[in-house]
């Protein structure tokens, strides 16, 4: 019996995505890799293929599917299963695992008629519940890489075959992916694939290894379209799969399946691949990881231990990044809806459909983490996301009759419940801990403008740290360095936010503090407000909602600790668009304090330098400093707008007394497959009050934050209002 190759590949593009990439993705990788393989009939493959990627070929190259259906009718192709909308199947609720993976049953039965047994698991996240309900989707088998198997104690040599593992009695049948293949290929040589490939035969005779990986392997990753094409690597890997076919037979994941029996049962802790176990760990936990392995490297004990490594959870990066669980818990409160909406007798099923597709595109993986690709950190995947999730639930609402609300819940799943308010205009979410608007969305833009991932230290910052050094001691970039940084000077952007970029942090500074220091971070923070806990009360009129959040807490006074109360309220009306922000601050400990007071407000309108987007002030919008990249300071302000002519979307907040405001942009410096970039995550603005509270003597500020369509919105501004001078 010959020993086998189960090949697979693994294709997908983000929701979000831009169109150019799924375009260049489609013309230098998805194409060319099948129109090549077709040349060689006797390498068979399983091929996965994410909804999102099969609607986008539909729609633009509906000749696509043509071309696969006749290599899946000659038998050289197996069409795959699996979720969808590629979520990471453990962290959505059951009811949805079940409908994403029918979902693409049933599009792979409409347009190729096929009735797919195996599965394709994104980002091979692995949970041990997971069998009872593949197996209830009618899947049988799926790859999981070699890393999950050696964390249950099997050895290298135990994964040249299969594994049954069950659930209650459902059983699956898994296929270890072996990692060497995945670095071999297309980055080894053809000859060293076919070395290790017939070192694995001869010691396991009738056996087989399972290769399984992305297929943006071939022509998207960082020069991969030459090596691959250009250079015909990938010509020459088939030319020697099929010179050695005497002995080694490449065969779709089904075929190995139906031609071997399993080696034995296993049952698999919660994993990931090595790599993405790594990323999820805190920063402290990364370096500490990456010490520990270099520690065994040195020592010569890594690959005999390694399997004993293992780094955290998925799950791990909802508490890396609070901003990827506002989001996760966004959608789980969507899809909680859902089930509700869903029962109603006589609902409108097209928009109940509508509404389930919205909420299932809306738990794509991509945007919820971060890895070696920017993931989490490009708005434009979390905006697209949010879009979703936003769509879903505006139509649910509406089916419901509850489009206008007050909600108090647990929304995060911190043990304190969040406030949350809409009508049908806007909705609102306050959070108790630090008082803030952490979810502002504008219902017909469908756009959540408070999207802003803080600035936070990553575990790879100290390798751009150590690049600049090197650079500063030498003027001549080497090529390495040269593809590590896309541009120059980016250590000088590192900054660590201590609390989460939202609208409302209430902050108290030093007299001194400049506007640099707040652009950077760099400054002392003398109150406890910014992430301090505040009271809520609650109070329905017949027009609004008002919420009054209320802190007792201290700040700084030289060498004293001063008791100073804040206390604001929110008045949301139960229709429009304007939301009214009463301020009130009070100490009765001192004769006199004086204080350097600022509330921040934070936005993200995505595009930093377009002509399109801007900012307004006082009426004015300034040619020098309107761009939401300016880091500018402009006194005795009352009004300040956002404007995204591109959206239609604008943000308007009047002040009712004339202060100093400071706009800074909040760029976060990530790494990605390209390199180390800047990253443009939204505006922070400031409104800063230099007053003294006199003890027993209130404070007052009163903001009205107007958010909505810009045909919703006054004119504030008129072309002839652009102006020379600084803002």
């Amino acid at each position: 019996m010959k020993f086998k190759l189960a090949f697979a590949l693994h294709n997908h593009q983000p929701v979000g995505n831009f169109n150019a990439v799924f375009e260049k993705a489609h013309q230098e990788c998805y194409l060319p890799f099948l129109e090549l393989l077709k040349k060689y009939p006797q390498v068979k493959i399983s091929l996965h293929q994410s909804g999102v990627l099969w609607d986008w070929q539909k729609e633009h190259h509906h000749e696509f599917f043509s071309f696969v259906g006749e290599m899946v009718d000659s038998g050289q192709i197996e069409l795959l299963s699996g979720a969808f909308y590629e979520p990471i199947l453990p962290a959505i609720p059951d009811r949805d695992k079940i409908g994403q993976l029918s979902l693409l049953n049933k599009y792979l039965k409409e347009h190729f008629e096929v009735h797919p047994s195996g599965m394709w698991l994104a980002e091979r996240v692995w949970e041990p519940h997971l069998p009872q309900i593949i197996n209830g989707c009618g899947l049988n088998y799926l790859p999981l890489d070699d890393t999950h198997f050696k964390y249950a104690g099997l050895k290298e040599d135990d994964l040249y075959g299969s594994y049954i593992t069950e659930e209650a009695g459902k059983t699956v049948t898994l296929l270890p992916i072996m990692q060497k293949l995945r670095y071999l290929i297309p980055f080894g040589t053809p000859e060293e694939i076919i070395t290790y490939l017939s070192e694995a035969a001869s010691k396991h005779p009738g056996g087989m290894a399972v290769y399984a990986d992305d297929g943006e392997k071939f022509g998207i990753w960082p020069k991969t379209f030459d090596h691959c094409y250009k250079d015909k690597w990938l010509e020459r890997f088939f030319e020697v799969l099929e010179q050695n076919s005497d002995w080694l037979e490449v065969v779709s994941l089904g075929e190995a399946v139906e031609k071997s029996q399993p080696l034995g049962r296993v049952y698999l802790p919660s994993a990931s691949y090595a790599e993405m176990l790594h990323w999820a760990l805190p920063v402290s936990g990364v370096v500490k990881y990456e010490e520990f392995e270099n520690r065994l490297k040195d020592c010569d004990l890594y690959d005999d231990y390694n399997h004993f490594v293992r780094g955290g959870h998925w799950r791990g990066f909802l508490t890396k990044y609070p901003e990827s669980n506002l989001m996760h818990k966004k959608m789980i409160a969507v899809s909680d809806l859902y089930e509700k909406v869903a029962v109603i007798e006589n609902v409108d099923e097209k928009l109940l459909a509508e509404a389930r597709d919205s909420l299932y595109a809306g738990q794509c993986n991509c945007a919820y983490w971060h890895g070696v690709f920017g993931g989490l950190y490009l708005p434009h995947l979390r905006w697209a996301i949010y879009r979703k999730l936003i769509h879903a639930e505006n139509i649910l609402r509406q089916l419901s009759d509850m489009t206008i609300y007050a909600e108090f819940e647990d929304r995060d799943r911190d043990g304190v419940d969040e406030i949350q308010l809409g009508n049908n205009d806007i909705s609102l979410v306050l959070d108790t801990k630090g008082g803030q608007i952490t979810e502002l969305c504008s219902l017909e833009n469908e756009y959540n403008l408070v999207d802003i991932l803080s600035r936070r230290r990553e575990g790879y910052h100290q390798k751009l740290i150590n690049m600049s050094r090197e650079e500063n001691q030498d003027e001549t970039q080497s090529i390495h360095d040269a593809v590590l940084a896309k541009e120059k000077d980016l250590d000088k952007l590192l900054a660590d936010d201590k609390y989460l970029r939202r609208s409302l942090t209430d902050h108290f500074f030093t007299n001194d503090i400049t506007l640099e220091q707040f652009l950077m971070g760099s400054y002392a923070e003398l109150g406890d407000f910014t992430t301090g806990k505040y009271d809520s009360r609650f109070e329905e009129t017949e027009k609004d909602y008002n919420v009054t959040l209320v802190r007792r807490g201290h700040v700084w006074h030289g060498d004293y600790h001063c008791p100073v109360e804040i206390q604001k309220t929110i008045l949301f009306p139960k229709a429009g668009n304007s939301v009214t922000i009463e301020y009130t601050l009070l100490q009765d400990d001192l004769e006199i304090m004086p204080i350097n007071f600022g509330i921040e407000f934070a936005f993200n309108l995505l595009a930093p330098d377009a002509e399109d987007r801007f900012a307004v002030i006082n009426g004015l919008r300034t040619k020098k400093n309107a761009k939401l990249k300016a880091v500018a300071e402009s006194s005795q302000v009352t009004q300040l707008a956002y404007i995204d002519e591109y959206q239609q979307v604008g943000i308007v907040i009047d002040c009712d007394l004339s202060t100093k405001v400071w706009r800074v942009p909040i760029y976060t410096v990530s790494l990605s497959e390209g390199g180390f970039e800047k990253v443009f995550q939204g505006n922070s603005t400031l409104f800063r009050f230099d007053t003294s509270l006199a003890s027993g003597k209130e404070f007052r500020i009163k903001f009205n934050l107007f958010t909505g369509h810009l045909d919703k919105m006054p004119k504030i501004y008129s072309d002839e209002s652009v102006v020379t001078q600084n803002g």
